[in-house]
């Protein structure tokens, strides 16, 4: 390969979930772009995997992310209109709880809708004593794979090239350039994407980010309840525990709260927990009339988590051309479309109208 085959505009380290909707929306503006991973398109070793990921706009975590996940539902459905799935989802927990009081602030905020429920208008959940039901009818799910997957087709036929199977052994600035260096040779550019989940640490040492990465376990019960059409959402004096709209005779489960921690992503054990089994178990078995006992299936992947569980999006300190996220803490993937876009703005030194103080990594110095 010659000296001109390795020189870009930009190139993305990590081309998961965020960083191959990074790659799409570089591609997608006529730069020449690369992406590089150790790892397949729509791999089982970071953080976006396991069939399906929700979405939901009317946000109890935190109001602010609300403009960017309209941004987001809107560049799901440009990318390819059979993405998001639009089920609705219900959400069950004490009045003044974390999830109940935060979804009906936003859903206030930006003039959400959201449907009171009674227990009998969904007797396929038990709703706790103390405890409401909410519905919001523009919540849904992705099939995080194939949107992985689409992304990263979608940024080729635009021009993105794409290594997989490229060990990343460091970078560094070179004034107006970076120079990557991998296992497969060096690469400069004249800006930097850094999305690397797991593994942000890893590329950036230097900023002592504080990151902690959490094993989290994921299951497949039998069920074949078809009143279980919705994603839903469970906060309990114990934890927080979700699922996905049942199909094939299967229904997705997972707990949010938790977690084991990984000092190493890339050799961490993906077994099965006897704690997490029984906790999971024990829910269905209370919580869940219409699902069966049979577990079908289990998955592990990770979460990368902040200390205040809100994600990180920023420039590198005195870099202008190089910009990364990190510790999205679980529940990021709905919005890589616009994470990917405004990663690229960063990078790029492009204005955007949207809102992103509140991620700044400035919050941990």
């Amino acid at each position: 390969m010659t000296d001109i085959d390795r020189s870009y505009d930009l190139i993305v380290l990590g081309t998961g979930g965020i960083g191959s909707a990074a790659l799409f929306s570089a591609a997608s503006r006529g730069l020449k772009c690369l992406g590089i991973d150790r790892f397949p398109p729509a791999h089982d070793r970071g953080s976006s995997h396991g069939e399906s990921r929700l979405i939901r706009l009317s946000y109890f975590e935190h109001a602010d992310y609300v403009p960017l996940l309209r941004r987001s539902y809107t560049l799901w459905d440009e990318l390819d209109e059979s993405l998001l799935q639009r089920t609705g989802g219900v959400y069950i927990g004490p009045q003044d709880g974390e999830i109940i009081a935060g979804v009906l602030a936003s859903a206030n905020q930006h003039k959400l809708r959201i449907d009171k429920l009674q227990a009998s208008d969904i007797p396929q959940y038990v709703v706790p004593e103390h405890s409401v039901a909410i519905f919001e009818p523009d919540a849904g799910w992705l099939p995080v794979e194939r949107c992985v997957q689409t992304h990263i087709d979608q940024a080729k036929s635009a021009g993105a090239e794409h290594r997989h199977g490229a060990g990343i052994l460091g970078w560094e600035s070179q004034g107006d350039a970076v120079l990557v260096k991998t296992d497969q040779g060096d690469f400069s550019a004249g800006a930097l994407v850094i999305a690397a989940g797991p593994w942000s640490t890893t590329l950036l040492p230097q900023l002592k980010l504080p990151l902690r990465v959490d094993r989290k376990h994921l299951h497949w019960f039998r069920c074949h309840d078809d009143r279980y059409r919705n994603g839903f959402f469970y906060e309990l004096p114990h934890g927080a525990f979700y699922g996905f709209p049942s199909s094939n005779g299967r229904l997705k489960l997972a707990e949010h709260s938790g977690g084991e921690p990984v000092t190493d992503p890339l050799t961490a054990h993906r077994n099965r927990s006897t704690e997490d089994d029984k906790r999971i178990e024990d829910f269905v078995a209370e919580y869940l009339p219409g699902v069966q006992s049979e577990r079908l299936e289990h998955r592990s992947c990770f979460y990368t988590r902040t200390p205040d569980d809100d994600f990180i999006l920023d420039h590198y300190p005195g870099l202008h051309n190089v910009a990364y996220t990190a510790g999205l803490s679980g529940h990021g993937y709905k919005f890589a479309p616009v994470l990917g876009e405004l990663l690229v703005d960063l990078a790029t030194g492009t204005a955007s109208n949207l809102d992103t103080g509140f991620m700044s990594s400035a919050r941990f110095r």
